[in-house]
């Protein structure tokens, strides 16, 4: 993805929503860059709202830059309520996936199944046995934070900011959240894209 392109999804939205998060296995040469970036995008889209998952890594070093800016405009969301509350920056609002209706977890439980099938029978299963529940939760977490939800008043997602492993981008939590993205047409960036960007080099 472009700045161009970037900058023509955000601007076509009053309040969008950018994802930011990536890897946990995140490298420390690159962490203050991750928080330089998303401070200079909160600075640059005031009417931005910024969505993590609040993992340890990429999501934390996203999350410190944005709420150097606004830490309003960040939004957790989260597996379950507490759920690493002491990363949390003040201000910031959180949204536990337990707190959303039955009605949109299946709804979350669809198109996690639909980007990742291979997780259909851990879905199918969740409910009864406690060790699928608790790895179930962190999955729909990461696909409600590309749905959002009505109930809670989460706009979907607008666009993905994202930091992989370049060996392997598609791994874990991250590649599936960017299944869900690619599958609900929401266009991602990874580093090797944003990192280039001549507004934010510029900025540096």
């Amino acid at each position: 993805m472009t700045f161009t392109e970037f900058h023509l999804i955000v601007g076509a939205s009053a309040r969008p929503v950018i994802l930011v998060e990536g890897t946990r296995d995140l490298p420390d040469a690159d962490a203050n860059t991750l928080a330089a970036f998303s401070a200079w995008l909160a600075g640059s889209y005031p009417n931005a709202v910024f969505r993590t998952g609040n993992a340890e890594g990429s999501d934390s070093a996203f999350a410190r830059g944005v709420a150097r800016v606004d830490p309003s405009r960040l939004e957790y969301i989260l597996p379950y309520g507490g759920h690493r509350k002491k990363a949390i920056a003040p201000d910031a609002l959180c949204f536990p996936l337990n707190a959303i209706p039955r009605v949109e977890e299946e709804r979350a439980v669809y198109h996690t199944a639909q980007a990742s099938p291979e997780y259909e029978s851990l879905l199918a299963k969740r409910d009864v046995i406690p060790k699928l529940k608790a790895k179930a939760r962190y999955l729909l977490r990461d696909t409600l934070k590309v749905v959002g939800s009505d109930s809670a008043s989460l706009a979907a997602a607008a666009v993905g900011i994202f930091y992989v492993n370049p060996a392997d981008p598609m791994k874990g939590g991250t590649g599936h959240t960017i299944r869900v993205c690619r599958k609900l047409g929401v266009p991602v960036a990874f580093q090797n894209e944003w990192m280039g960007w001549p507004p934010f080099v510029a900025a540096l």
